[in-house]
């Protein structure tokens, strides 16, 4: 990096990205001003709401036009989901954990509304602004020496450049730290994450954006990443070195993610396999020292974290920043004195300035991982002798206290991470325009959980379910609330206000059951069925509805007409009408 004292300006040269990684600071919410998606290694995920949960619990949706963060405890058979943030795209948006208003903050303190970018977009729009003239690609750093008033760089072709400073901003295997402290083993985080970008459109991508499903020793986080394309991140705990078979990994995460929501089933069918990307997580052990004379480290090269945050490119974005006002300040006051740039001050003062929020970010997003290892929504893993109780579906007892904290703490922290650690704000315009503000639909999905359920934007179906389902056809529910649907198993001529499905089963009764749409929801009647209609909820509770009485069913639910799951379904919310002989799997 060159520094020149006609004016302020800086002109540089990249070093090595020997690690071959770029940064990807991508944010997966607009109302989150601050939050960039990590490096490469470092998936993008801006969860942070969700894993400061987790870092309070121990073991367990914000729109394009909302703000607010919903940790709700809606179960994919074996996983659930725990986060989601209201631009569209929820599946089952049952009982949310909590909601954490996001908007409100970024508003208070003038900043602005952050839009989604991919990371080539970004890239592509940083290289312009710098020129890339100056930008030079395949350029390995494989040393330097530090000559008391200059720095030179030696590349792994040969070349070799001057500057007045080095600043190493090549990733977790960084030969500039190398160089410095001598090598430094990364942490392998127990997990490996799986990645891929999908054309895939949820339903209720109006309201929902970006959303987090947490089972045990597994999570799902995906996001809308505009243009009809979503991306998405599995993590899954198991040692490091794995690899796929050929053209196995799509096959292999339908393995680890059998039984969870619709949602996480589809997103994973709907990539290609050249699109999934695998790798393992790595981190950092935090150091107090960055630099050395006129060399200091930046990014991932000297605090890479682990992506449960979704701050190791806010960081890098953030240092890149304070290196910048550093180097300003040393140039006015060598404009002011006429003496020399002070470059080593500049390097040590950004280094102090940037270690303890660094540090605590850092603490976080490995708290989170340890968090979400031992994970589970019941009381069912690490019972030992009282594994009984597994039968009784207990919540997990740290859910309350969770919740307690949250609410007492997550406004401040959240407050704290956008303001990028300070809550100064001298010399910040603001850029929240009064359009920006919330609507009126965006507070009622924050307040009214239905009200967000009933923004997903598709037809819903009944899809026979179960290997002995004898039933083939699926069944179109109409929102028609003047027409309600007759469930039985004789051939009758369609009444004014209903119409009649026929289910050839053993225990479908003539007129079994009546399924009615009212005020954007669907109910289920019971029509003093012979052998009685069942529900299974998204947490796995079968019960049976009483004769004569109205139950409500939700996307995922299972119904059984009769109990000899001959006539099984499951609700699926979707776009277009699935082929006539699509038959669900248990």
């Amino acid at each position: 990096m060159q520094l020149h004292p006609e004016y302020n300006k800086i002109q540089y040269k990249t070093p090595s990205r020997s690690s071959s990684r770029t940064m990807r600071l991508e944010c997966a919410h607009p109302f989150l001003s601050n939050f960039f998606l990590p490096t490469v290694t470092d998936p993008p995920y801006i969860f942070l709401p969700f894993f400061l949960t987790l870092l309070f619990l121990s073991c367990n949706q914000l729109p394009a036009s909302t703000s607010r963060f919903y940790l709700p405890p809606f179960l994919p058979r074996k996983g659930k989901v725990v986060g989601e943030l209201p631009t569209t795209s929820l599946t089952v948006p049952i009982a949310r954990y909590v909601k954490m208003d996001i908007f409100t903050p970024a508003v208070q303190m003038g900043l602005p509304l952050t839009r989604i970018i991919s990371r080539m977009t970004l890239l592509q729009i940083l290289a312009s602004a710098v020129g890339e003239d100056v930008i030079f690609n395949k350029s390995h750093v494989v040393g330097f020496e530090d000559h008391g008033h200059k720095v030179t760089v030696m590349l792994e072709n040969g070349k070799q450049y001057e500057g007045d400073l080095l600043v190493g901003a090549d990733g977790i295997r960084s030969k500039v730290r190398q160089s410095l402290f001598g090598p430094q083993e990364a942490v392998y985080s127990g997990y490996t994450c799986y990645t891929g970008i999908a054309d895939f459109v949820p339903l209720d991508i109006e309201s929902v954006g970006f959303r987090v499903l947490l089972g045990h020793k597994q999570y799902f986080v995906s996001s809308d990443v505009v243009a009809g394309k979503m991306q998405w991140y599995a993590f899954h705990k198991e040692p490091p070195g794995g690899v796929d078979s050929p053209h196995g990994k799509k096959e292999r995460l339908l393995k680890i993610f059998e039984g969870w929501c619709d949602y996480v089933i589809d997103l994973i069918i709907a990539s290609d396999e050249d699109a999934i990307l695998r790798r393992d997580i790595y981190d950092l052990t935090p150091t107090c020292t960055w630099g050395r004379g006129h060399v200091t480290l930046l990014g991932d090269s000297v605090h890479a974290m682990q992506p449960n945050m979704s701050q190791g490119g806010c960081m890098a974005i953030e240092d890149s920043y304070q290196l910048a006002e550093e180097l300003d300040k040393a140039w006015r006051q060598s404009v002011e004195s006429g003496t020399p740039i002070d470059v080593v001050s500049s390097l040590r003062s950004y280094e102090r300035n940037r270690r303890l929020r660094v540090a605590i970010i850092h603490a976080m997003a490995r708290m989170a991982a340890f968090a979400a290892s031992y994970y589970t929504s019941y009381l069912d893993v690490g019972l030992g002798p009282l594994l009984f109780l597994k039968k009784f579906r207990i919540p997990n007892p740290a859910t309350v206290g969770c919740r307690f904290l949250v609410d007492l703490a997550m406004r401040l922290i959240i407050s704290w991470v956008l303001a990028g650690g300070s809550l100064k704000f001298e010399g910040r315009s603001p850029c929240c325009r009064l359009s920006e503000k919330a609507n009126d639909q965006f507070l009622r999905w924050l307040e009214d959980d239905d009200a967000l359920e009933q923004s997903i934007n598709g037809d819903w179906f009944l899809l026979p379910f179960g290997n002995e389902a004898a039933v083939s056809e699926p069944i179109h529910l109409s929102r028609d609330e003047n027409r309600d649907c007759i469930i039985g198993s004789e051939k009758q001529e369609n009444s004014p206000g209903t119409y009649l499905i026929t289910l050839c089963s053993p225990q479908v009764s003539n007129v079994h059951a009546c399924i009615s749409y009212k005020d954007g929801a669907f109910f289920l009647t019971d029509l003093q069925s012979k052998y009685g209609t069942y529900i299974i909820n998204n947490e796995g509770r079968r019960y049976r509805i009483r004769p004569n009485s109205s139950a409500r069913f939700r996307p995922s639910n299972i119904i059984e007409f009769g109990s000899d799951k001959k006539a099984t379904f499951r609700v699926k919310v979707m776009r277009s009408p699935p082929k006539p002989a699509e038959k669900e799997e248990n």
